[in-house]
């Protein structure tokens, strides 16, 4: 039996409300930008049709197609498009497009109304609703809503105001259930798209900033951390310590033990360093067998009893075939004119002076 919430969650992608939030996000400049273009190309065909009329519309129809293609929808749309660069109005296009296209069909109604050769103005309406889903760049929920007043107003008003034979209007309502359903589904299977492409942008982020073997962050992330947190640090007077821990001998266990061996001591020292870490420290892959934790909000005095109790635990953890290994530790604490390469030379530097001075221990700079 088919499990229905996995089917639904598997056609609309995203069951994460914060996952949602951060694609609305991510799509909202390239929605603008279409919303943008919708507007001025469509007030520009209003332009054109409106100079048309005047060679192919009936003589007594033509002042009301002037008023309502060019005197009202032409400007409408463009100021739309124009207002779309201000910021302060960029939350409000989606309304103002989706009220011009319920203007529009009270428009296109007015004039079916008014026209004796009407049939062939029932088209617009039509396009109206494909536009409407397809080319205005509106979320699904104003879509909809305007899509469905649309479809309202011009089956109410034909059936009211514009008598025609019953043949024709039956074709008119099926065309335009037909214009809503292709427009609603190209719309529902386009933002569809645009969320795959978001999770696997999302990925590719998570996997550049990633260590394969180790799940930690890699190198490339420790900079953008601790550009943060110096900026950070300026701005409140924050603290924070950097510490850079390397696994003693470590080239000797993949010469004794082989390659195998040596992942498995690295992603055991990981697990040592996540279990033992606190929720705000930043664990990093500094590279090879070298590792940083970020120590934030906290100074030199306590990072130095965090990274001893780390160092500790290591040593005295039984590794399978290998048996006991043990680390040394470098650690300094941010100052006034850090930069990252300055904070990361100081911790390298006291790693250095570690090593030197016997291994397995913690030094300070």
């Amino acid at each position: 039996m088919i499990n229905i919430r996995k089917y639904f969650l598997k056609i609309f992608i995203f069951n994460d409300s914060k996952l949602m939030e951060d694609f609305n996000k991510w799509r909202e400049s390239s929605r603008l930008i279409q919303m943008r273009v919708a507007a001025f190309i469509t007030s520009f065909l209003y332009l054109v049709f409106a100079i048309l009329s005047f060679y192919i519309v009936e003589h007594n129809a033509l002042f009301i197609m002037t008023v309502i293609h060019l005197y009202i929808m032409f400007p409408l749309l463009f100021s739309i498009g124009i207002l779309s660069y201000f910021k302060k109005f960029q939350g409000k296009i989606g309304f103002l497009l989706s009220f011009a296209s319920v203007l529009a069909a009270i428009g296109n109604l007015y004039i079916i109304m008014k026209l004796d050769n009407n049939i062939i103005y029932l088209s617009e309406t039509y396009l109206q609703l494909f536009w409407i889903f397809t080319m205005s760049g509106l979320r699904i929920l104003y879509a909809v809503v305007a899509a469905f007043l649309v479809f309202v107003i011009s089956f109410v008003g034909i059936l009211l105001f514009v008598p025609m034979p019953n043949e024709i209007f039956y074709v008119h309502i099926f065309w335009m259930c037909a214009a809503t359903l292709f427009g609603y589904f190209t719309l529902f299977f386009m933002n569809r798209s645009n969320k795959i492409i978001f999770i696997n942008k999302k990925k590719l982020e998570k996997l550049a900033v990633t260590d394969e073997l180790t799940g930690l962050f890699t190198r490339k992330k420790l900079d953008e951390v601790l550009k943060h947190e110096l900026l950070r640090s300026k701005r409140f007077e924050r603290k924070f310590c950097l510490m850079i821990l390397d696994i003693d001998y470590f080239k000797d266990v993949n010469d004794t033990f082989g390659h195998q061996a040596g992942d498995y001591v690295l992603v055991e020292i990981v697990n040592l360093i996540n279990l033992n870490k606190r929720a705000t420290d930043v664990a990093i892959r500094w590279g090879g067998e070298e590792f940083v934790i970020i120590f934030l909000e906290t100074d030199i005095d306590k990072a130095m009893v965090l990274a001893e109790k780390l160092r500790q635990i290591i040593e005295e953890h039984v590794f399978e075939l290998i048996g006991n290994k043990t680390v040394s530790i470098g650690i300094t604490q941010n100052r006034k004119n850090d930069i990252p390469a300055s904070i990361t030379k100081r911790a390298d530097d006291a790693l250095y002076s570690a090593k030197n001075s016997g291994r397995n221990r913690v030094e300070v700079i």
